[in-house]
């Protein structure tokens, strides 16, 4: 998948006139955009964590639905910021080190968050079991039909 910073900016709402400055700024530190866009590019770890931190987002309520894509377009952009001032800081940062831990991290948390989903879903199943269907065989509670 080919990184678009054009689309990542528009999703933003941003104008040519503020890419041009996000370019010069760039440039004024003497990072080239096309690398940054390469590795940007190149990093899957951080892809995979800023889409899980969406999706996480999304199932808490914190996103709301067909706003996502501006979020994942300004989590990008952060990241898109963060590879241009290391490069700035430190031209021979190891981008690959950093994006292989990057990728066990966000196994990790896809896991836990996939744990999480499949209990709050055995609940769901649970309670409508319980509740919804009133077999009381599931509970010695009597509660009222779920809506």
């Amino acid at each position: 998948m080919k990184f678009n910073l054009e689309n990542i900016l528009v999703s933003l709402g941003w104008n040519i006139g503020l890419i041009t400055v996000f370019s010069a700024v760039l440039a004024l530190f003497g990072v080239d955009l096309a690398v940054v866009l390469t590795i940007a590019g190149a990093m899957i770890g951080l892809q995979l964590l800023i889409s899980l931190g969406v999706d996480v987002l999304k199932w808490a309520g914190v996103i709301k639905d067909g706003t996502a894509g501006k979020w994942s377009a300004a989590l990008n952009l952060l990241g898109l910021a963060f590879i241009a001032v290391t490069l700035a800081v430190n031209p021979l940062f190891d981008f690959a080190a950093l994006d292989a831990q990057l990728v066990d991290i966000a196994k990790f948390l896809t896991l836990i968050f996939g744990y999480i989903v499949q209990i709050a879903g055995t609940k769901r199943v649970h309670e409508f079991n319980a509740y919804g269907l009133g077999v009381k065989a599931f509970s010695n509670k009597a509660k009222p039909v779920l809506a």
